[in-house]
């Protein structure tokens, strides 16, 4: 929290790194801190000091990502309700934006706008039993996560 992304990379399908760095937070060297954030869709999320090989072009979601939260302050890291999604959310008021992390079955990367509207993803997917689906320029189903209780 308090790190600006400074870019995103996709190093394949499913796996993208968050480059984040602290303006005016300098270290012995000189340099701004720096953090590797790695999001491997339904798997896991840590930083990471590795440095891996990058695809030759982004994908469609890390266009996405680049152009709407490039440059913007990482404001809060959350888990929602009881499940295994995590929410990064990117600056505050007019230009906030929400990356979720699916960390189950096959996983999803979602951008959200303020309002919680989709505006890409890595899948789609319905779940009619349940009466929600994930889809581009559709809200995004907070409501129909599991909520954390005293015992969760």
């Amino acid at each position: 929290v308090g790190f600006r992304l400074a870019n995103v990379y996709d190093l394949d399908a499913k796996t993208f790194v968050l480059k984040l760095s602290k303006s005016g937070g300098a270290t012995a060297t000189g340099e701004s801190e720096k953090a590797l954030l790695l999001i491997e869709s339904g798997v896991r999320i840590h930083t990471t000091a590795y440095a891996r090989e990058k695809s030759e072009s982004p994908s469609g979601v890390t266009l996405k990502v680049r152009k709407h939260v490039r440059t913007r302050r990482l404001e809060a890291v959350r888990q929602v309700g009881a499940d295994r999604i995590v929410q990064l959310t990117f600056s505050r008021g007019e230009g906030e934006h929400h990356l979720f992390l699916e960390l189950y079955s096959q996983g999803n990367v979602v951008l959200c706008d303020r309002e919680m509207n989709v505006l890409t993803l890595l899948r789609s997917h319905r779940d009619d039993a349940r009466g929600f689906a994930v889809m581009p320029n559709h809200a995004y189903p907070l409501e129909h996560f599991r909520p954390r209780t005293a015992a969760s």
